[in-house]
């Protein structure tokens, strides 16, 4: 009986300790988590944003054509985000500009997902020449417990001029998730070099990094 009694109390730290290792990594950007339920103004408030757009009117596909047959997608998609600047809908906030991490005010671009005000998704795209000064940025807040991989022979395109570049693509995934301290969900978190492998045409320049936090469902 005190064999069994012993056993239980040990499972009972060892799950306690895990729970509580796996709490000291965090699901939040700037104090944003995804779990979080937010509104728009609220969001848009915590990311210190004062001027934005709720449901703009955004170019048709057809306005929107030009820029899609002469860089892709993706980088159209970016460059009129860059020109309408921050706006809401009910589904995603879309911050371009406005917000910066880092001693030296790095700037980023935020995309925030989410559903019934609960945040799903915070994605966080930067310049790639930063990367190396924000990996230990990501190492301090979500702790070093990434699996790295790596892929030399990535090649990069510029859909514009046809110009190639070969890189080698690095890509960190969370090996624990984090935890929303608040709701207790939680989340994935990875992050890479190379987001694409189309060359941007924004003002974050032509290689972009980011880094992702998703929600994990409990819809399953």
């Amino acid at each position: 009986m005190r064999t069994l009694l012993t056993i239980a109390a040990l499972n009972t730290t060892l799950l306690l300790f895990t729970a509580a290792s796996r709490a000291d990594t965090p699901c939040d950007f700037k104090g944003v988590s995804v779990g979080d339920k937010m509104s728009a103004q609220q969001l848009m408030t915590a990311y210190g944003v004062a001027k934005y757009k709720m449901n703009p009117k955004l170019p048709s596909f057809e306005e929107s054509l030009p820029d899609i047959q002469k860089y892709g997608v993706l980088a159209a998609g970016e460059i009129r985000d860059w020109n309408v600047g921050p706006y809401c809908d009910d589904k995603l906030c879309t911050i371009p500009w406005g917000v910066s991490i880092g001693n030296s005010d790095m700037p980023v671009s935020v995309y925030v997902g989410f559903r019934s005000e609960q945040i799903t998704e915070i994605d966080v795209s930067f310049g790639q020449i930063y990367w190396n000064e924000i990996l230990p940025l990501l190492d301090k807040k979500y702790g070093r417990n990434w699996k790295v991989e790596r892929d030399a022979d990535v090649v990069l395109t510029d859909l514009e001029t046809k110009k190639r570049l070969v890189a080698e693509r690095i890509t960190l995934n969370h090996r624990s998730g984090g935890v929303n301290a608040k709701t207790r969900d939680t989340c994935q978190i990875w992050a890479t070099n190379y987001d694409v492998i189309f060359y941007h045409h924004d003002a974050l320049g032509p290689f972009h990094s980011q880094f992702v936090i998703k929600l994990v469902s409990k819809n399953f």
